[in-house]
This record gives C-alpha cells, structure tokens and sequence, in this order.
C-alpha cells in the first residue's frame, strides 16, 4: 500500500456472494460488500438495539481474491483491512450518490462465531503461494523468542528484558 493511504479494518458479514471477474489481461479480482452493525445498549429498556449499518465495497486481487472467492459466501463474518476509498456512482432511480469501498489488503474469516480449517493454496505450477514470511519462519518447536532467552541460556525461552 502507497505511503498515506487512510488503512481501515473492518469487521461485518457478506450481504451477497463474492464476484470473481478477471480484466483483459487475465488478473483476476473479485468483489464483494461488507455490512459492518453497530449495537447499543439501552438502559431505559435494558435490551440490545440495533445501531446504524455501514455498507462497504471491497476489492480484492490476484492471488487473494482467487482464495477469497473459494473460501467466502453470503453471510460469513469477516474481517477486512485495506485502504479507504470513497467513489461517486449514480444509482438505479438516477440520483448522484458517493459510495465507500475497500482496496482489500487482507481478508480473514471471523472466528467469533464460526470455525475455520485452513488449507494452504498451491499455484498452477505446483509452487506454494508466495508468502514473504516462509523462509523467515523457524521450524516448529525451535523457537527462542529472544536471542540468549531460549532453554539453552537455562531459561525457559521467556525473559522479561526486551531484546533491544
């Protein structure tokens, strides 16, 4: 993402299935609206009352919107980071109106109320999907969370002095 870009995350259900079209180049991107709820608590009535509904726009490309698109449905819970984006249209009674949406950086199932099993996604060349982290990540059960804390410095690979 440029640099001063307003970074927004947001957490809402899919008002209908995600749409996966691709441009005339073959880079797929797919959309999909996010309705994010408030609720309020009135203590006049004691009861929960539904608050305003933000509607948002969001997409997603490439890789992320190929694995987006297999894996969200109508109604799941997600969670969407990415840049604002604010966009004028005109709607179907033909009055001017400006919109809000999502470049989406990331999308993740909510796991607040739902499951997930997660499944790592392989390319068409048999190749893993990039992941800038792969290499950088220590194998299982290796890890010392800071240089001279783990077991082998006869600690038990936490201390509470920072590594820096």
């Amino acid at each position: 993402m440029p640099i001063g870009e307003t970074v927004i995350t947001v957490t809402g259900n899919l008002t209908a299935d995600p749409e996966l079209r691709h441009t005339s180049e073959g880079v797929p991107w797919l959309t999909f609206n996010v309705a994010s709820n408030s609720r309020n608590w009135d203590k006049t009535t004691a009861t929960w009352g539904e608050g305003r509904t933000l509607f948002l726009r969001c997409t997603a490309w490439r890789w992320l919107a190929e694995n987006a698109e297999k894996t969200l449905v109508k109604g799941t819970r997600v969670v969407v980071t990415g840049a604002l984006r604010q966009f004028d249209y005109t709607s179907a009674d033909g009055v001017q109106r400006t919109g809000y949406g999502i470049d989406v950086e990331d999308v993740a199932v909510s796991l607040r109320y739902a499951t997930a099993t997660v499944q790592r996604t392989t390319r068409g060349n048999g190749q893993q999907a990039e992941d800038p982290w792969a290499d950088a990540r220590p194998a299982r059960g290796k890890t010392t969370p800071w240089p001279g804390t783990g077991p082998a410095a006869g600690g038990d690979g936490f201390s509470e002095k920072p590594p820096f």
